[in-house]
This record gives structure tokens, C-alpha cells and sequence, in this order.
């Protein structure tokens, strides 16, 4: 199994497996005889069609300005709806934020204002009713001036009365625009509650040119352009960071998979692949702003994606008591949400005119936004989650059952030595007292019945000896109920309507701390870390969740959520905590992690979904190690393990030293395989092929990702190595090269991406 093929620049063979080889062919096989209806869903990449130069669907520029030029592009204005069309001087193409004559569609008033203007706004009238006025709803006033790269535009929206400042310019491959928060004035008791900025830049009608719409769904998802494909019947809309829980919280159904959130704050679109692509990166406002995608046959005939912000959020006020009742009225939050809007839209032509251009592209935004740093530090290739213990309720008190004592743990990386394994790290979670959901946010001391602080500094020491990196999990949002530490409520977060902010996992509800208090935690902890020798944290929940606080005198804005909770990971990791693990972070935590945990390998799968590509892994691979879910949980291990060497993941195991079984009575009853001798053989299999496969390309990033056939995948690394991953059961094979059903090859050169 996963047999290894590799080659020199030359496409010289030096390794063969002569039972998986047919004749030569200079003929592209591909499996054609199998049933190849999965590898077309939309859990996987599909196939590119290279179709003819495509031309500019709206490139009339009668009734528009130039206003600015630089070396590579040039930005047209129209002073009555400010809609901008910006050429592409390299190759004659225009991108548009409107379309040519308006007439031709099927659209209406509304909808044609929504278009061509450059902003639409939603706001609270006089009454308290909610309305929508676009720039051209009622001729806005707008004073236009021109600046020597683009231009300043002040607005007032006549039946609104509000009035703000669009400022749009241009930075060699950038459009940058942007809407000051003190430029925004509200007339007496009129509010804004939204607005959307150059919704239809770039928008495509139907199939008219071969694209797609790129989502940051999950790892990323694509929305191709058809006309007779699977029929959206709601757009995608997804907060960037995840709904704010401050505003609307609530407890997931136990019959429906949560869909990914938008961990990251950008989106994009491709006219025709390797030729044009549209690139939106929110720079300002991410905190408040939601993106959404429309394709062809939802609302109009368009294809669209853009970003939406919002200055006042809508909640359910309870009207009555029970809160069983689910009478509640429809409010607006009063205070408005202080933020500047900025968005960089990049161009992108030619080879990075793809999903791939898009995300080294936003991978070098980061790289000069100090975000994404280069490695100095040792990166284990597999990451060995234990359970400790976990908190069994009983009928007059609660115990623990312990799953994995602390000084087991050098019993099972000496067994796993001896077999070769090498180059791993263990988070240790479940150490705290009363185990994982016994008392957070206390933490200490360290549960008795998994050990003592000396057999804690022990293990801590035999284990750094034997250069293994040991975590200790930890959590500075969740307050488990009935937790002693949360002193009757006084630092739990609380919604806009008062009512604490809650969840629920395996049917055991928490809360979430305020992050004000998070800090407080993390201060207290920091100092017991010490104590025990813990010198590298896994951190769960700080840099993935995101949400407002209203509690009386300590209200906490989104904005100031993240600032306090970015300050508990500072808090941690300065002086002797050395180093940090975060969960699916958000992209404004990334600089401050040296692993992501639990990284997405796929997208929410969505109907309307017509590809799952790996945005998020070619973002961060050569700058960020990441480590899949558990491997344990996979139903399919064969081929989730190819898509390990896909999306250049780190595998992961959630083990345990007794039987699950023991877990039935606890919140971890879904944890139901993970004794340690049941899948160490798995674990060694994993680990052998990632040794043969990541490991050539352990410091290097990807360079392009193209599918050879339906099921067949092709990812180049900047070292000029190539893998060749075929997830079908049948042969695929290309010329001299074959590469067996449900295995991959690795070729080496300069010559290898061709």
C-alpha cells in the first residue's frame, strides 16, 4: 500500500513496482471504466476546461472617467452612481462593478440601483421601520473629487439623510476602497443598520464565460458558473470569524453536521481559469462584515460574491418570562458598531488567474502584514492527543474516571520509538481537576487521580529528553455549568438581551467567560504552568470564537473581544509558557500559534458547491504546521489518507490508555475508539507514510495544485516536488508513469510540475 514512485528532473524512473505498471503510452489514461460519480461531487476538485481568450463582459466605458493610471492599471469612474470599471493594462481586461446595458436583464428598480451603485445602505427610518436606498434610489448628492491615484467621494443619501465618504484608489495590483467610520453621519433618529460596497464588481451572467466564485467555506469551496447545474435555492452567507454569539447564540441541533464558519476574511471570482481572476481581501471591518455568494438563477442571472457590513445587528428581545414561550419582538442593537472599511481587490492574470494564485497571493498579503512569519522551530510531523481524565456525574457527587495517567505517557512514546516514531507531539487534555469538564475556567490543581505535580514535572522532563513537545489543553472561553469558579455568573458573557451566552457539546451546557475576565484566567494560570513545568499550552476556543459581551458596565464590542482575547494568547505565550497550539484559528491568530489543530479538510458541502479545494492549507503550508481532525473518527482511512498528502496535513489520533467503553457515562461518550493499543498499528502505518511523502516537503510551500483526471490530483511544492494522489480505484496512468488505485508518487526536479 501507498507505493512510492520517484523521479528526477528528467522523468527518469529510479523506483518501479512492476505489478502496477501497463505498457507505456504516451496517451492519457485515466478511469474511465470505474464509476466516477464521487471524485465529480463536490467533496473533491474537478478538472479545469481551457477554453478560448475570454473577452470583458461589460467593457463599454461610455458614461465613464478615467480618473487615475498607473503602470498596470487604469480606474474609470461614473460620477452619478460612482460605479468603477478598472482595466487590466497586461492583457486589455476589464472588470466592472455594473453592467452594460441594463435593459437587457431581467432585473427591476431595485435591483438595477442595487447594481450600478457604488454603495447600497440599509437603515432605520423615523418610525423605526427598516429601508434600503442605493446611490441612485434618489440621486444621492455626491461631491467627487479627484486625488493623483483614484479618488474621494462625499455622499448624502437624500431620503436617508446619511452621509459618508468613498474613497476608492489604486496600488499597482490593488483597487483599494474604503468608507472612514467618522465620515459616517446619522441625522437625528434615522440609523443605519448595512451597507454593501461594489456588490457586482465583477459579476458574470450565468455561463456566459467558464469561472467561479471562490468561498471560504471550510478549507474553500468553488461555485462554478451554469446554467442548468444544481439550482441554489438560498445564497451561501457566512460572518467572517462566525456569528457573533453576543447577538445570537444558538445551541446546535443534535441531528444536523454545523456547517465551517468564514475563518478567514476574503472571497474571490475567475473568468475563464489561468487568464483573469478577481481577488477581495477585507482588511477593515472583518470584525463586522459577512460574505455572501449568489449564483445564476437566485434573484437574477448572475453570478456574485461580496462582502456585506454591518453597523447594527438585529436580536430577539424575550417578551415574556418563559423563556420556553419563544415570545420575543425584533430589535436593533442601539449603539452603533465603530469601524472603517477597507478592501483590497487584487488582479490576478495568467497561471495565477485560479484558486491557487488566489490563496499564494493572500498568503504574500500576510507575509507583509507580519501575520505569516517563517519557521524557527522544530515541527513534528504527527500529533498524539491523549484524554486524561473525564467528569462522571453521580447522584450525590460527581467523580472522575481516569482514562490516562500522566506517567503512562512515556510508556507509550517508548513503544512507539522502538518502532520508529519519532517525530511527534502529545496534547495532554482532561489534567484539570475533575477532569476535561469537571471545573473550567479552573483549572487547578492537577486532577489527583491522574498524578501528583511531581510525576507531572517528571514526565514533563523525561519527555523534553526525549525531544517529544508535550502540551497541557486549555480553554479561556468555556465555564462549564455548575463550574465553583464562575462565582454565580459574574463573569460569564452576556447577550445584547441580557441572557448568558450558551452552548452545549454532548448534551453538557457552558457558558462563555467574558474576555475581559479570560485575561484575569490567563494572568492566575500562567503563574501555576510555572509551578508544574508546563511549558507549551494548547489553547482551544481563544482563536476561534469571536463574540460581543453586554454584561452591565463591562460591555465588550467584537472590535475589543478579539483585542482581549488576542492579549490572553500574549499572556501565555511570554516568559515561561514557551509555545502555543491553537484550534482552528481565526487568520488574525495565525501570528501567534506555532501549530493549527484541527484544520478543516473539507467544506461545509453545500449543494450549490461544485468543488472543495484546500484555499486554507495553501495559505499557510511552509509558514503554519497544521494537523487534521482525528484519524480515528475516519470512516473512509484510505482515503483520507491520501487526502493528507493532498492538502499536506499532519495526521492526528485522540487516544486513550483504558478501553472507551468507560467513557459511556460522561460528556466524552462520543468518544467511542481510542485505546492506545487498538490503534498504535494505525498510528505507525500513518506515520511511515507521511515520513515518505511530507517529509520531502516539510519546509516548503505549494506552488500549484492541478487535477490530471476526475479522482487524480496533482500538488507541486516549492522544492520541486510533486506528488501525484489518485484517490480512484483504477490505474491512472500518463505516459511512462503509472500510479496505482488509491495511491500516489512522488516525483522530484525541476521538471516535475510539467
Amino acid at each position: 500500500m501507498y507505493k512510492k514512485i520517484i523521479l528526477c528532473s528528467s522523468l527518469l524512473l529510479l523506483l518501479i513496482q512492476p505489478n502496477v505498471y501497463a505498457k507505456k503510452s504516451n496517451d492519457l489514461i485515466t478511469s474511465v471504466n470505474e464509476n466516477t460519480q464521487k471524485y465529480a461531487s463536490n467533496q473533491f476538485t474537478h478538472m479545469e476546461i481551457h477554453n478560448n481568450k475570454v473577452k470583458s463582459l461589460n467593457a463599454s466605458l461610455i458614461d465613464f472617467e478615467k480618473i487615475a493610471e498607473n503602470e498596470k492599471l487604469e480606474l474609470y469612474v461614473n460620477s452619478q452612481s460612482l460605479a468603477i470599471k478598472v482595466k487590466n493594462k497586461s492583457n486589455g481586461y476589464i472588470w466592472s462593478s455594473s453592467l452594460d446595458h441594463m435593459e437587457k436583464y431581467k432585473l427591476n428598480s431595485t435591483w438595477k440601483q442595487f447594481v450600478e451603485s457604488a454603495i447600497t445602505i440599509e437603515y432605520l427610518n423615523l418610525q423605526g421601520k427598516l429601508r434600503k436606498e442605493s446611490i441612485t434610489t434618489n440621486s444621492a448628492n455626491i461631491n467627487l473629487k479627484k486625488k493623483a491615484n483614484g479618488f474621494d467621494a462625499n455622499i448624502t443619501f437624500r431620503e436617508a439623510k446619511i452621509k459618508m465618504k468613498l474613497s476608492v484608489q489604486l496600488t499597482e495590483n490593488d483597487i483599494e476602497v474604503s468608507i472612514p467610520e467618522t465620515s459616517i453621519i446619522e441625522m437625528g433618529k434615522v440609523k443605519i443598520v448595512s451597507a454593501n460596497v461594489y456588490p457586482f464588481l465583477g459579476a458574470s451572467k450565468e455561463n456566459d464565460i467558464p469561472g467561479y466564485l471562490f468561498v471560504p467555506d471550510g478549507s474553500g469551496a468553488l461555485i462554478r458558473y451554469e446554467k442548468n447545474g444544481v439550482k441554489m435555492e438560498s445564497p451561501y452567507s457566512a460572518t467572517v470569524y462566525g456569528d457573533d454569539k453576543g447577538i445570537t447564540s444558538t445551541i446546535p441541533s443534535e441531528d444536523t453536521n454545523e456547517s465551517y464558519k468564514a475563518s478567514i476574511p476574503v472571497f474571490g471570482m475567475v473568468h475563464g481559469d489561468n487568464q483573469n481572476a478577481l481577488l477581495g481581501i477585507i482588511e477593515n471591518g472583518d470584525n463586522y462584515a459577512r460574505i455572501d455568494a449568489y449564483k445564476a438563477g437566485l434573484s437574477t442571472e448572475f453570478n456574485w460574491v461580496t462582502s456585506h457590513f454591518t453597523y447594527r445587528y438585529a436580536y430577539k428581545q424575550p417578551t415574556s418570562k418563559n423563556q420556553k414561550s419563544g415570545k420575543a419582538m425584533d430589535l436593533y442593537q442601539k449603539k452603533r458598531n465603530k469601524f472603517n472599511i477597507k478592501l483590497h481587490y487584487r488582479i490576478l492574470t495568467n497561471e495565477n488567474a485560479n484558486y491557487v494564485g488566489m490563496a499564494k497571493n493572500y498568503q504574500s498579503y500576510l507575509v507583509k502584514k507580519g501575520i505569516l512569519k517563517g519557521k524557527s522551530f522544530n515541527h513534528p510531523m504527527l500529533r498524539l492527543e491523549f484524554l486524561g481524565g473525564e467528569k462522571k456525574e453521580g447522584l450525590f457527587w460527581d467523580s472522575v474516571v481516569p482514562m490516562t495517567p500522566i506517567s503512562d505517557l512515556p510508556k507509550y512514546v517508548n513503544e512507539l520509538e522502538a518502532m520508529g516514531v519519532d517525530d511527534f507531539f502529545i496534547v495532554y487534555k482532561g489534567w484539570n481537576k475533575n477532569g476535561l469538564t469537571g471545573s473550567f475556567p479552573k483549572k487547578f490543581p492537577f486532577e489527583r487521580k491522574l498524578g501528583s505535580k511531581s510525576n507531572v514535572k517528571d514526565t514533563v522532563k523525561e519527555l523534553k529528553q526525549k525531544d517529544v513537545p508535550l502540551y497541557f489543553y486549555t480553554d479561556y472561553v468555556k465555564a462549564y455549568e455548575g463550574s465553583s469558579s464562575l462565582f454565580g455568573g459574574k463573569n460569564v458573557a452576556k447577550q445584547v438581551n441580557t441572557k448568558a451566552i450558551l452552548n452545549e457539546e454532548n448534551g453538557y451546557n457552558y457558558y462563555y467567560l467574558h474576555p475581559e475576565k479570560a485575561i484575569d484566567y490567563a494572568k492566575k494560570d500562567k503563574k501555576k504552568y510555572k509551578k508544574y513545568n508546563m511549558e507549551n499550552v494548547a489553547v482551544d476556543s481563544v482563536g476561534s470564537e469571536l463574540y460581543s459581551a453586554f454584561n452591565d458596565r463591562h460591555s465588550s464590542t467584537r472590535e475589543s473581544s478579539k483585542k482581549s482575547l488576542k492579549e490572553v494568547l500574549s499572556v501565555l505565550i511570554s516568559g515561561d509558557v514557551d509555545k502555543t497550539a491553537l484550534y482552528q484559528p481565526n487568520a488574525y491568530a495565525w501570528g501567534m500559534t506555532d501549530k493549527y489543530l484541527d484544520i478543516p479538510m473539507g467544506s461545509s458541502n453545500y449543494l450549490y458547491v461544485s468543488d472543495t479545494v484546500p484555499f486554507l492549507q495553501i495559505v499557510l503550508k511552509g509558514y503554519v504546521d497544521y494537523y487534521a481532525p482525528f484519524s480515528n473518527f475516519w470512516s473512509n482511512q484510505e482515503e483520507e489518507l491520501l487526502k493528507l498528502i493532498d492538502y499536506g496535513a499532519y495526521p492526528s489520533f485522540y487516544l486513550t490508555g483504558k478501553e472507551s467503553y468507560l467513557l459511556s457515562e460522561t460528556p466524552s461518550r462520543d468518544l467511542y475508539t481510542s485505546e492506545f493499543k487498538t490503534w498504535k498499528s494505525e498510528v505507525i502505518k500513518q506515520y511511515e507514510v507521511i515520513q515518505k511523502s511530507l517529509k520531502l516537503v516539510k519546509d516548503d510551500s505549494i506552488v500549484d495544485r492541478v487535477v490530471l483526471s476526475e479522482g487524480v490530483v496533482k500538488v507541486t511544492y516549492s522544492n520541486h516536488t510533486s506528488f501525484i494522489i489518485n484517490y480512484t480505484n483504477t490505474p491512472f496512468k500518463k505516459g511512462s508513469l503509472t500510479v496505482a488505485a488509491k495511491e500516489f508518487a512522488v516525483m522530484k526536479g525541476e521538471n516535475s510540475n510539467e
